[in-house]
C-alpha cells in the first residue's frame, strides 16, 4: 500500500516509487491497462480488490509498467471522464462481491494528460468477501507473490478469524455490562438504573490498534449539558470525560482502542413518576448522542464496520411512559420483566450514517419489552421525530 492517505497521493508519489524500485508486494499491486470490460475483466478486477480485503488490504494501481514486480514507468491510462469511470468501478465492486468492501476509487492527474487509477481496498473484519459476479462463487487471498484461490483450509481460518472477532467483542461488552450491573462502573456513579451505550469497532479486536485518546478533549458525556458542566481524566483504559457531581450521573470512557463507553444515570428513572421510563427523554439520549461516538471515532481514525450495543441495567419492573393517545392506540404498558435488557448490536458499514434509522428497530425492542409494537417517535421512514404520531 502507498503509505499515503489515497486523496493526497501525486504524480511526484508515484514517481518516487518509481526512482526507488518499490515492488509489488501483498498490499501492491501494479497494472498498465485498465482491465478489460469484458466479463473477464470484470471478474479479475473482482479478484483482484477482494484478495487485498481478505488479507491485509492494499493499493491496485493501473498506468504502472513493472518488471518482475519492479514499476519501471508511470505511461498512465487514457479516462475521458473520470467521474464516471470511478463510478463504473465502484459499481462493479459494489454489486460483484459479497459482503460489500470497503474500498476507496481515485484518479491521480499525470502532467501528459492520463491518469494513474488507484482502487484502495481496506483490510476487512466482516470476510471473507466473495467473487458473486454472474453466478462466481470463489474467494481469494494475497501473497507477496499475488492473489490466489482459498482452498478449504483457507476458508475455515478466515471464518474462524471472523468469528473470534465478534465472539470478542461479545466477551467485551457483558463483561462491561456484568461490570456495571455489579456496581462497577469505571468512575462514582449515582444510584439508579442505567442507559449503556458501546460504540465497539470490529479492527479494535482484530489489528488491535492502539489511538492517540489522551489529547481527545470537549467530549461530552450523555446528556452532560443537563448535568451542569463535565471534566476529563487520564486513566488506565485510555480517557474518561465525568459529569460533575459527586457521585456523577454520566461519563463517556474512550478505550485505547477506540471503542467508547457511555453510561448515563437518570434517564431511566422519573422522581414525578417512580417506576416509570420517561421514554422520550430516554430516546433522546440515545439517538442524540450516537453521533457524537461517530464523530469521535471518526477523528480517532476508527474504521468501520463498527457494532452499537443499547443496554439498560436495573430496569426489572419498571414500565415505559406513554401519553393518552398511545394508550388509546396501542394499550398499556406493562412492567420490564428482566434487570437487564441488553439489546442486539447494530452493525454500522458507515460512521456517517443517520443515526436514526440505525436504531429505530433496536429501539423498537424495548417497547417490545413493555407490550407495545414499536416507538411512537419515529416516522415511517425511520425518522425520530420526537413526538407521538
Amino acid at each position: 500500500m502507498i503509505l499515503k492517505p489515497i486523496d493526497e497521493i501525486t504524480e511526484a508519489d508515484l514517481s518516487d516509487l518509481v526512482n526507488a524500485g518499490v515492488a509489488e508486494r501483498k498490499t501492491l499491486d501494479y497494472k498498465q491497462q485498465l482491465p478489460e470490460t469484458n466479463d473477464a475483466g470484470k471478474r479479475e478486477l473482482l479478484a483482484d480488490v477482494s484478495s487485498f480485503a481478505n488479507t491485509a488490504g492494499g493499493d491496485l494501481v493501473f498506468g504502472v509498467t513493472e518488471s518482475a514486480g519492479v514499476p519501471t514507468g508511470i505511461p498512465g491510462v487514457q479516462i475521458g471522464d473520470t467521474d464516471q469511470e470511478i463510478l463504473r468501478f465502484d459499481s462493479i465492486i459494489r454489486d460483484g462481491l459479497s459482503p460489500r468492501i470497503r474500498h476507496t476509487t481515485r484518479a491521480v492527474p499525470l502532467a501528459s494528460g492520463r491518469y494513474v487509477l488507484i482502487i484502495r481496498s481496506e483490510r476487512s473484519w466482516y470476510g471473507p468477501h466473495r467473487v458473486i459476479f454472474k453466478g462466481d462463487s470463489r474467494f481469494y487471498g494475497r501473497t507477496t507473490n499475488g492473489k490466489y484461490e482459498l482452498d478449504v483450509t483457507d476458508l475455515r481460518n478466515a471464518f474462524l478469524f471472523a468469528n473470534t472477532v465478534t465472539e470478542k467483542i461479545a466477551a467485551f461488552r457483558a463483561e462491561r455490562v456484568i461490570a456495571l450491573e455489579n456496581g462497577q462502573p469505571l468512575a462514582p456513579l449515582a444510584e439508579g438504573p442505567k442507559l449503556v451505550m458501546h460504540c465497539m469497532a470490529l479492527e479494535s479486536f482484530g489489528a488491535k490498534p492502539q489511538y492517540d485518546v489522551l489529547t481527545l478533549d470537549g467530549i461530552q458525556p450523555m446528556y452532560a449539558t443537563r448535568l451542569g458542566g463535565w471534566g476529563a481524566r487520564i486513566n488506565f483504559e485510555g480517557r474518561i470525560f465525568i459529569a460533575s457531581g459527586e457521585p456523577s450521573s454520566a461519563y463517556t470512557q474512550i478505550y485505547r482502542n477506540g471503542v467508547i463507553e457511555a453510561v448515563r444515570v437518570g434517564v431511566l428513572n422519573s422522581s414525578q413518576s417512580p417506576g416509570v421510563i420517561p421514554s422520550l427523554a430516554y430516546e433522546e439520549a440515545v439517538v442524540s448522542y450516537l453521533p457524537q461516538c461517530f464523530q469521535i471515532m471518526r477523528k480517532l481514525g476508527c474504521s468501520p464496520p463498527v457494532l452499537v450495543g443499547i443496554s439498560l441495567i436495573g430496569v426489572r419492573g419498571l414500565k415505559l411512559a406513554v401519553d393518552v393517545m398511545v394508550e388509546l392506540s396501542m394499550g398499556g404498558s406493562t412492567a420490564i420483566d428482566r434487570d437487564v435488557l441488553m439489546l442486539p448490536e447494530i452493525v454500522v458499514e458507515d460512521l456517517s450514517t443517520p443515526a436514526a434509522p440505525l436504531l429505530k428497530p433496536t429501539l423498537d425492542l424495548v417497547w417490545n419489552a413493555c407490550g407495545f409494537s414499536a416507538s411512537p417517535y419515529f416516522d415511517a421512514a425511520g425518522n425520530w421525530i420526537g413526538r407521538t404520531r
